[in-house]
């Protein structure tokens, strides 16, 4: 018997609907007016009421992504519980707004990492992207990780750290940078044990090109939060980082890369905010790939080890840098370029300007003498590859509100003097003032320094030496302004002393005639100089 027209309409209608709803269990929807592939990862089976662990709804989102070509994988409001999340080129994984992605403590697959600067097996990180262009980590939604604790208790038991010589991470990894030193083979049971006390990134991308994180906001940080490892063309921009405490939880990390923006951050966390690396030691000068061209603007930095950071990871060389607007607050440092005899690496062409901080611990410090934990202090040796050379670094308008512990330290090498660094328009207070050794053409233009002891400008062994309009509004009595030593043919010039100056220049016994001073006005001082 025929069916009428209308009913044959009727079902067409209805199994149309039934095929439509069925596809949209599976199968990608196209973002209203944007274009957008989008890959719910609801539709692939995810819980979003953190029921479960949604590792393989991820997995399927992306697979299917992948098959198409690219989109982006979308995660709508609520709290889904994951595995690690591997990425892959041409998509985007979009957090909306409301949703929250949980990556519980979890012993993780292990796989050829970059830890501290030196490649080593250790655990995968939560989110990556390893040989991928065009990818994007972005929305409102956030990243968390849970506490640093659990994460050291869960990798291996947490080292008893009984003075800074102590490797923070364990024994195993401790031995393990041994043997690379010496240039011993590692076998794969000592390869197995100091990835057992190591702890995984959050975000990193690897060998990736044209990279974008922005919005999210990530809480917690096993290691290091946001890596960037031999990647280029990567923005990092309008993400919160909130991983405090936690030692090697640095915020953003560049490492060996080049053409990187950072931009309109907030960083709080257990070691360095922004820090830019290019490899440790012997395996780093193996390596031997830079860090480059790198801009970090408009970013606050609460509570790590240093706002941005150069090193101290140097073996690769660093250059091209420029870091301004820069807010510091509670900071250990504010400014801080560090590495060490054995490292090598050529650091040089930075520009630091607008910087404010309040209460760090030292507002800006450049040295060839960092330790972490493990290491021990250098001995002098003879100018080579592994010896870190400094220069051409600028550093201009910070003002440094009390410095806990000192408000500059300047140290160089007998056998390589930090060359060209120049600080201009500085307003500095704490409870030591400037401190610098071993320099060659140090140039101070336009700087106050306030010390609650000792001398406001503290300088030896300083070769080219230029002093321009040095001064302190609140001198001490009993201390001069400046005590310089071992720096001949130095020049202080359009210098001014406060009243209730006592000394202004002191310098060591029958040194006075080597050094060039001119256009200054230092009548307010009781003594304009002195040597002793």
């Amino acid at each position: 018997m025929k069916k009428s027209a209308t009913s044959i309409a009727a079902w067409i209608l209805n199994f149309g609907l039934f095929a439509i709803l069925l596809a949209a269990q599976v199968s990608p929807v196209h973002a209203a007016g944007s274009g957008r592939v989008l890959f719910n990862v609801v539709d692939y089976g995810a819980k979003n009421d953190g029921s479960a662990l949604s590792t393989e709804a991820f997995r399927k989102a992306i697979a299917a992504a992948k098959a198409a070509g690219g989109g982006t994988i979308y995660v709508p409001p609520g709290r889904y519980r994951s595995g690690s999340i591997e990425l892959f080129s041409n998509m985007t994984l979009d957090v909306d707004a409301g949703a929250i992605i949980d990556f519980p403590v979890a012993q993780l697959p292990l796989e050829k990492v970059r830890y501290l600067g030196v490649e080593a097996l250790g655990p995968e990180p939560l989110i990556q992207g390893s040989n991928v262009e065009n990818v994007t980590v972005t929305g409102h939604g956030i990243l968390t990780t849970g506490r640093f604790a659990d994460w050291a208790k869960a990798y291996s038991p947490p080292p008893v750290i009984k003075s800074p010589a102590d490797n923070s991470n364990g024994p195993h990894w401790a031995h393990l940078l041994q043997l690379i030193e010496a240039g011993q083979p590692v076998s794969e049971k000592e390869a197995r044990q100091a990835a057992a006390e190591l702890r995984p990134d959050v975000i990193c991308f690897r060998n990736a090109k044209n990279i974008l994180v922005e919005n999210v906001r990530i809480v917690g940080g096993p290691a290091f939060v946001i890596h960037l490892l031999y990647s280029e063309l990567a923005t990092v921009r309008n993400v919160t980082i909130q991983a405090n405490p936690g030692p090697h939880a640095n915020g953003i990390v560049v490492d060996s890369s080049r053409f990187v923006r950072i931009s309109d951050d907030y960083i709080d966390t257990g070691d360095d905010g922004i820090v830019i690396k290019s490899g440790k030691d012997a395996d780093g000068l193996r390596v031997n790939r830079p860090a480059e061209d790198v801009t970090i603007t408009n970013c606050t930095v609460h509570h790590a080890h240093g706002a941005v950071v150069i090193g101290s990871e140097t073996s690769g060389s660093i250059r091209n840098i420029a870091a301004s607007n820069i807010t510091a607050v509670d900071t250990e440092n504010g400014i801080r370029i560090k590495s060490r005899r054995g490292r090598g690496g050529v650091v040089e062409d930075l520009r630091f300007d607008n910087f404010t901080m309040e209460d760090v611990g030292t507002g800006i410090v450049v040295t060839s003498y960092y330790t972490m934990g493990g290491e021990g202090a250098t001995v002098a040796e003879p100018v080579s590859r592994r010896t870190p050379v400094f220069r051409n670094i600028a550093i201009s308008n910070v003002t440094i509100s009390h410095a806990t512990r000192r408000a500059v330290d300047i140290e160089g090498l007998p056998e390589m003097p930090i060359a060209e660094l120049r600080l201009t328009d500085i307003v500095a207070s704490g409870s030591a003032g400037l401190v610098a050794s071993y320099t060659n053409a140090l140039g101070l233009y336009h700087v106050e320094v306030n010390a609650d002891s000792g001398p406001s400008f503290k300088i030896g062994h300083a070769a080219n030496l230029l002093l321009d309009d040095i001064s302190s509004s609140k001198p001490l009595v009993g201390e001069p302004v400046l005590r310089l030593t071992a720096s001949p043919g130095a020049i202080l010039r359009d210098s001014r002393a406060f009243t209730g100056t006592g000394t202004f220049l002191s310098v060591g016994p029958g040194e006075l005639k080597s050094d060039y001073l001119f256009g200054n006005l230092l009548e307010n001082a009781q003594a304009p100089s002195e040597e002793r």
